[in-house]
């Protein structure tokens, strides 16, 4: 037993050497290493990381550890080998005197503006401990919303993925074999049904010209990623998701709900109202609402408030949500009141995900329903036919 505790003991969970971009140099190192490096350095830090790093900052931080120290520990505890190295990167830094938003700042692709900001803000303040704590609770959350938009298109997605999966297959597997007993039967093209002579068709077409069918499916998708690559193509292409049925209520309540939310953090964190609107506008992924946010942040600088800047936008930004900004403008209380506003519209967004779940659950049913009675009718109504020669 002493002898397996001696071994367990010298085990390592991760023998990589440390990484300091800047410093590290994979030059004279093999082609495997450089191949390792390259892998890792593409590898996705997503939302949950960076929660999760926040979340335990805080943590050690509020237990009175220094940064540089707690940066370092959680950097030797990531499972993301990107995020350890960006970790290790960024205690590196803040050991040789810079601070820790000002470490932050090299690594733009990974923390966004707003949660640099947040941070920054927090130092300057000498309330990082709490910062930290309500940026790694709207991670979360931006997080689990996540989750849960993707759980609702999971469904839909799965159902058309098996329908064409099942459909490729009679195509190619049952309807020649379907054919050539007809064709043993004596049964004429005319006798077929209009279903059947359909399904023909499109057998036909895939089996004959499979490749140029998948060139035009792959054409039409890489001219609409290099369409939506310009500025034009991706407003235009945000603005038609807004205007999608049910789908386009959806995402206009998420984006008010990180708009106002993150609003709200900003501006308890001590960041003017103009940095934080334009920081907020930044920070979204819909290019109408930055669009808006923007100007909105130029009428405010004529000395419009927000709330008079958006109310032209309702279809944006909704009438109760203008309302209730200004009432936290009026009151001095606009951090206070835009975090109420953000917990009430994380209540709708779960309401209105449920609301289009029971509402596409039932058209999923009733698609599949008809494709399956169109399918069967296409293969059985010409065997029934076949039947009736046979018997006549």
């Amino acid at each position: 037993m002493n002898e397996i505790l001696q071994k367990i003991k010298k085990l390592r969970i991760d023998n990589e050497e440390e990484v300091i971009y800047g410093v590290y140099n994979n030059a004279d190192k093999g082609v495997f290493v450089r191949l390792n490096d390259f892998f890792v350095d593409h590898t996705k830090i997503t939302i949950k990381d960076k929660s999760y790093f926040f979340h335990m900052l805080a943590m050690m931080v509020g237990s009175g550890i220094p940064v540089v120290r707690a940066v370092k520990s959680l950097a030797r505890h990531t499972e993301n080998p990107r995020f350890r190295r960006v970790l290790a990167t960024i205690a590196y830094n803040c050991d040789h005197g810079l601070a820790l938003a000002d470490a932050m700042t090299r690594f733009e692709d990974v923390f966004e503006e707003s949660e640099i900001g947040i941070v920054r803000a927090g130092e300057a303040s000498g309330q990082l401990n709490g910062m930290l704590i309500k940026l790694a609770a709207q991670l979360e959350n931006r997080h689990d919303l996540s989750m849960k938009l993707w759980g609702a298109a999971v469904y839909p997605i799965a159902v058309l993925g098996v329908l064409l999966i099942v459909t490729i297959g009679m195509l190619v597997f049952v309807l020649p074999n379907l054919l050539s007993l007809l064709q043993e039967g004596g049964v004429a093209d005319s006798q077929l049904p209009f279903a059947t002579l359909m399904l023909i068709t499109v057998q036909k077409a895939v089996v004959g010209y499979w490749w140029l069918i998948l060139l035009v499916v792959f054409g039409i998708y890489g001219a609409f990623v290099m369409y939506k690559g310009t500025y034009y193509g991706q407003v235009n292409w945000d603005y038609a998701k807004l205007r999608i049925p049910l789908v386009g209520a959806l995402l206009r309540k998420v984006y008010v709900l990180r708009f106002v939310g993150m609003l709200g953090l900003l501006i308890d964190a001590g960041l003017p109202v103009l940095k934080a609107l334009s920081v907020s506008g930044e920070a979204q992924s819909n290019h109408i609402y930055k669009m808006k946010i923007a100007e909105s942040g130029e009428q405010v600088k004529k000395g419009l408030k927000i709330s008079g800047s958006l109310e032209d936008s309702e279809f944006l930004f909704p009438s109760e949500v203008v309302q209730m900004l200004r009432v936290g403008e009026e009151s001095a209380n606009l951090g206070a009141v835009s975090e109420k506003i953000s917990i009430q519209y994380q209540k709708e967004v779960d309401n209105t995900l449920k609301k289009v779940t029971s509402v596409f659950e039932p058209l999923m049913i009733l698609f599949v329903g008809l494709f399956v009675a169109l399918l069967a009718m296409a293969i059985m109504a010409p065997i029934f036919n076949l039947s009736t020669i046979v018997g006549n």
